[in-house]
This record gives C-alpha cells, sequence and structure tokens, in this order.
C-alpha cells in the first residue's frame, strides 16, 4: 500500500537514489548528478514522498518564489509505479500545503523530454505560458 508523508533527513539517500534514477538515468541529465548527489533540503519548502513497503517510489515538493507563487519541483516516481496514480496523490497532497500557505499560483518548469510530466501537468489545469528551448513552463491558478 502506498503512503504519502513528509520528508526526513533519514530518507535523504532513497530520495537522492530516485532523483538521480528519473532525472540523470531515465531521461538522460547527466549534468544533474551532482547537484541531485549534494541535496540541498532547505533549497524546498517542502518535500512529500510516496513510499512503497518502506521504500521512498516518488516525491514532490516546493519552494517559494515569491508571496504569491510557489514553484512546483521534483515530481518523480519510478517508472514502474507510474500509472498507479501516485502522482497524483502526492500533488493533492502538496496542493493542500501550497494553499494553506496562501500562495495564488504555482509555477512549473519542465523539460522536452519528460512527456509523462507535461501530460500530467496538462491534466492537472496548467496552462503552458511559454516555451524556451528545450524548457516548458506552466502555471496554475488557484
Amino acid at each position: 500500500m502506498y503512503k504519502i508523508r513528509e520528508y526526513s533527513e533519514k530518507d535523504k539517500s532513497q530520495l537522492i537514489e530516485l532523483w538521480i534514477n528519473v532525472a540523470v538515468e531515465e531521461h538522460g541529465f547527466k549534468e544533474w548528478r551532482d547537484e541531485i548527489s549534494e541535496l540541498n533540503e532547505n533549497e524546498y519548502e517542502k518535500i512529500l514522498v510516496a513510499t512503497f513497503e518502506d521504500k521512498i517510489i516518488g516525491s514532490i515538493a516546493y519552494k517559494k518564489i515569491d508571496d504569491n507563487i510557489a514553484e512546483l519541483k521534483r515530481v518523480y516516481v519510478y517508472k514502474e509505479h507510474r500509472g498507479s496514480g501516485i502522482a497524483k496523490k502526492l500533488y493533492n497532497e502538496i496542493l493542500i500545503l501550497i494553499k494553506q500557505n496562501k500562495y495564488k499560483k504555482i509555477f512549473v518548469e519542465t523539460w522536452k523530454n519528460f512527456e509523462s510530466g507535461r501530460k500530467f501537468y496538462k491534466k492537472n489545469g496548467f496552462i503552458l505560458q511559454n516555451i524556451q528551448g528545450e524548457v516548458y513552463n506552466y502555471i496554475l491558478e488557484l
């Protein structure tokens, strides 16, 4: 059974493993390996993790851009757990936290080769703002 909870320091190695697996190995962002490996939890206002049998299998985070805008970050789920609804559960939980903090918009930046992510954002009401090369920027008005 899947569980959603807040990230804690003891999760660090599993979270880094997830992020490297999805971003670096699956999607080819080799230049992100060092940044991910040096996980700075303080960069994020909140990180949530999804677990299955006590193993982290998904994550979502957000950080403050300004008093009105939160940026969604690190929406990653291991390939074998996609399609289970876990990304939606993570998103719904973090959306509650973002709304509680009175943000008016959610910004997300994703990449051309994160096709599943782009579909996810569109399905959840995000509007494409612009495309700059390989980077797709979306916004959701709350």
